[in-house]
């Protein structure tokens, strides 16, 4: 199975008593989804607030976009338990609701078993058993090098021939480590950017298939067509679109992932959908940090000079 295109990773709406609001993810869902290129649409990342969501919200929000998003996009579906056999509920919870992939975010993820991520047979024994009893396609979630959880390339190699793992999300910090990943087992699974900074460019020319991102939802036709370009069309108009549009993005909303300050990523991204009047309400559920005044002015700034800000605002 190969994985090219664009995958946008969807945010979570909620309403003022901080239920889902399935109305408005009806309209993100469709926004997001009306723009071409895309392989598929993934629900229940970390932008869709999958930490903060209970396994029923989570089986909700993927039958609900199966049910809103047209068949030919895949729909991803992220799962996430440090519990190996709840991590396998989860993944039959989301086959039943219709989701054709599942994104693994890592269970080694917690103090006690990060040292984990690094060894082959840790890394094997918890894959093996996802692809023997949830049977469903798989895009492994690989964090960057600084979080300590990150997947030791030997790990990865030794899930590589897993019939049910076809993909990798490789949230690296550099092209450097991308392109080490690529060189182990680019040949057996897709390994996909997940930069939401400027290294995402220079991932996608080292021979990446396509790119799975949060920050994609803000203006989805652009970003898909910066993943076209630099996999499979022009490098020089991919620098250009990558220059002129994605970089104040990145840099306005995503802070170039650098953590300048507490503000989540995902509650900025909310924040500029709704200045976009693409989302009624940019709520996020605690503990995320929503944006203060001056980080939504440069939002503003920046959704305004992209030409992204409706009119009249």
């Amino acid at each position: 199975m190969r994985i090219t295109g664009l995958i946008p990773a969807t945010v979570t709406p909620f309403t003022d008593t901080g239920a889902i609001d399935f109305n408005e993810l009806t309209r993100h869902l469709q926004e997001v989804a009306s723009a071409t290129g895309l392989y598929g649409i993934a629900v229940n990342g970390h932008a869709g607030e999958i930490l903060a969501m209970t396994s029923k919200e989570r089986q909700a929000v993927v039958a609900h976009a199966r049910r809103v998003l047209p068949p030919q996009l895949k729909l991803i579906a992220g799962i996430e338990s440090h519990s190996i056999d709840e991590l396998i509920t989860e993944g039959l919870n989301a086959k039943a609701a219709g989701a054709d992939m599942l994104l693994v975010l890592p269970p080694f993820d917690v103090r006690p078993y990060r040292m984990l991520a690094h060894d082959p047979a840790s890394v094997y024994q918890v894959f093996k058993r996802l692809n023997d009893e949830v049977d469903l396609p798989m895009i492994i979630f690989q964090y960057g090098e600084s979080s300590g959880v990150a997947y030791s390339v030997p790990a990865l190699a030794a899930i590589a021939d897993l019939p049910h793992v076809v993909g990798i999300k490789a949230g690296c910090t550099s092209p450097t480590t991308f392109s080490e990943i690529m060189n182990a087992v680019g040949d057996k699974l897709s390994v996909l950017a997940a930069s939401d900074a400027p290294a995402l460019l220079g991932m996608l020319l080292l021979k990446a298939p396509g790119a799975l991102i949060g920050i994609s939802v803000i203006g989805t036709q652009r970003w898909s067509d910066l993943v076209r370009e630099a996999t499979e069309g022009s490098a020089q108009v991919a620098q250009a679109i990558h220059n002129e549009f994605a970089l104040p993005i990145m840099d306005a909303v995503f802070e170039n992932q650098l953590h300048k300050t507490f503000t989540s990523y995902f509650a900025a991204t909310k924040e500029a959908l709704h200045q976009m009047g693409q989302l009624k309400s940019a709520r996020v559920r605690a503990p995320l940090v929503v944006p203060d005044a001056k980080k939504k002015a440069e939002i503003a700034a920046c959704l305004a000079q992209l030409g992204l800000t409706p009119a009249g605002k």
